[in-house]
């Protein structure tokens, strides 16, 4: 069960961190000017804290669930 959740944390970031990792690439191949970068990070700034919230959560119950 411990293992199940905290596997699901590192699918959860890791594809937070894939989609902005695309994002910025795309920004770049554009010579996209910095607003619209500052603009990606305003988008994308209630998944991040939703995603660490998630995450955070999980970890815990998964180091409860694991005997620590």
């Amino acid at each position: 069960m411990a293992i199940t959740l905290l596997i699901i944390i590192f699918l959860i970031n890791m594809v937070g961190a894939l989609y902005l990792l695309i994002k910025l690439l795309k920004l770049k191949k554009e010579q996209a000017p910095d607003r619209e970068y500052k603009r990606m990070i305003n988008h994308m700034s209630p998944y991040l804290w939703t995603s660490l919230i998630i995450s955070v959560i999980l970890f815990i119950i998964a180091l409860i669930v694991g005997g620590f």
